[in-house]
């Protein structure tokens, strides 16, 4: 599925969420907290495609990653002490990347199966002991990396799920081609439906 596709069917999938789950805490209550839980859906909608440098968030990922990498070996070289300052927060930025480049082989394996999304539960525990963040931060990123996949296993070549465990790839009865005319007339019914839920919300 391309990328507006998966941002569709994540923004589907968000809306379905905070309607049938208006009482978990995971799930945002006020406005500012909705737009914030969208974004990460967004982003979570696009992230198993990182494990590709040619998608539209792993082209960023990767440029901004050799950007970092670049920064930190030039503190190393010329500023140790100030690197030294933020030894923590470099812990865990390799902590949460260094799986990342593990999983980088070919498209459609770890990042498309249920194991990828366990260590999305495992990363959020991570930050969390370290960090204090607000869940529907990692709710909106859980359901739109859900949604990702959901969105592939609907393609002809479908998605790994059980990956490393079986390489066997999984789809719905009925599929589509990405790309195809089927795909992007989906992604038009979704994105209307969108539309007219949120206006008939407002008004």
């Amino acid at each position: 599925m391309m990328a507006s596709g998966h941002q569709t069917v994540g923004v589907t999938a968000g809306l379905i969420a905070i309607t049938l789950l208006p009482q978990v805490d995971f799930i945002p209550s006020s406005t500012l907290e909705t737009i914030l839980f969208f974004v990460f859906v967004l982003f979570g909608s696009l992230l198993p495609d990182i494990d590709t440098p040619s998608s539209t968030l792993g082209r960023k990922f990767w440029r901004g990653l050799m950007y970092i990498l670049l920064a930190a070996a030039s503190l190393y070289l010329f500023a140790p002490d100030y690197l030294e300052t933020y030894r923590e927060q470099l812990k865990v930025f390799v902590m949460l990347t260094f799986p990342l480049l593990i999983m980088v082989k070919s498209h459609r394996k770890m990042t498309h199966s249920v194991v990828f999304i366990g260590l999305l539960f495992f990363y959020h525990m991570v930050i969390t002991f370290f960090f204090e963040v607000p869940p529907y931060y990692f709710a909106g990123f859980i359901v739109g990396v859900v949604s990702h996949l959901l969105g592939d296993y609907l393609t002809k070549r479908g998605i790994p799920i059980f990956y490393p465990l079986s390489k066997k790839y999984f789809r719905f009865i009925l599929t589509i081609r990405t790309g195809s005319s089927a795909e992007k007339m989906m992604v038009t019914l979704l994105s209307l439906w969108n539309v007219w839920y949120l206006i008939s919300q407002v008004f």
